[in-house]
């Protein structure tokens, strides 16, 4: 909980700043936070239960119940059967998290941020800077969309037929159809190609923005399934599913190895286990990104992704070895 209170204030402020300066529209604010952290999950869970294993085992010792618990015969072993439960439905749900779910929240962001380059409503026209709409024909400028003041809204529109400019106090959604805009108390000037031009003023007038958006195509390989990349064959698409298993499987690995980790500084210093944890599994962690980006070939990324997660499994099994002795 903490961690994610932790990314929700980091990645909602920095959200509100790009809605602040007119980069990203409001209404898109909670769909955005809430895709970051499906996406970031992939991170903060395997994370939180790591400590979160060893800091509360860690108690255990500290307050002297885990001798208790060890004269009754539960070794490191046995506790590790009793976690086995929590720690797999963990790793499963983060198969499907890793597999599916953060691939899926990739592409809505991407989604949403590519509506948000080339949709034209009322919510996405900047204040104080000119606005060009996706086809090129017109220009928008806005001093503010709230007030209304005399030559508040300018809109220069171009086409076959000539030049128009509408100078007008107010800019507001249409009700009848969203895509429209509302001008208020303004007045348009037509300039044809004759060299003529005449003038109307108008209390209320729609005008409709250009909302042809191009069609979303993604290439992120992020936002690829694990199914659509499985049925890819260039070395990015191996790549990928590398760094999503590993960090599956790292998740687990490091979740066993976060009992044994708790017997360590059990008294002197309580935080010094906590300090071991993290360079064990930053590490970890660490080292898998540093592989997957340094072969080149999917014979090394596999040999790379079996050594890596076999030496960690040999370290595992020499601290069950040498810590998993009940008392009695």
């Amino acid at each position: 909980m903490i961690l994610l209170l932790i990314l929700l204030a980091n990645t909602g402020l920095r959200l509100v700043e790009d809605v602040n300066d007119g980069d990203i529209p409001s209404i898109f604010l909670i769909q955005l936070l809430f895709l970051k952290v499906v996406q970031y999950s992939s991170i903060i869970i395997p994370l939180s239960l790591f400590f979160g294993i060893m800091i509360s085992l860690n108690k255990f010792y500290t307050t002297n119940e885990m001798t208790i618990i060890k004269l009754n015969g539960f070794s490191n072993l046995r506790l590790a059967k009793i976690l086995s439960s929590l720690i797999i439905f963990v790793t499963l749900f983060m198969l499907v998290l890793e597999l599916f779910l953060s691939p899926m929240a990739v592409e809505l962001r991407s989604k949403i941020e590519h509506q948000i380059s080339h949709e034209q409503k009322i919510y996405s026209l900047k204040e104080g800077s000119f606005n060009i709409s996706n086809d090129n024909s017109k220009v928008i400028y806005i001093n503010n969309k709230e007030e209304s003041e005399v030559a508040n809204i300018f809109i220069k529109s171009y086409s076959k037929s000539g030049t128009r400019i509408d100078i007008s106090s107010r800019v507001s959604s249409s009700d009848d159809d969203s895509d429209l805009i509302s001008l208020t108390n303004g007045i348009s000037y037509v300039f044809n190609p004759d060299g003529s031009f005449s003038s109307t003023e108008y209390s209320t007038q729609d005008m409709m923005l250009s909302n042809k958006i191009p069609t979303f195509i993604s290439t992120d390989i992020e936002s690829k399934s694990f199914i659509e990349l499985f049925s890819m064959t260039n070395f990015s698409s191996a790549r990928e599913i590398f760094n999503r298993l590993s960090m599956v499987i790292a998740g687990l690995i490091l979740a066993y190895l976060a009992i044994p980790l708790s017997n360590y500084a059990k008294k002197n210093d309580k935080y010094k286990n906590i300090f071991m944890g993290a360079l064990i599994y930053f590490s970890y962690i660490i080292v898998i990104n540093v592989l997957s980006t340094s072969v080149s070939t999917k014979i090394d990324l596999a040999m790379c992704a079996l050594f890596v997660h076999l030496i960690y499994l040999y370290f595992m099994f020499v601290l069950y070895t040498n810590t998993t002795r009940a008392i009695v």
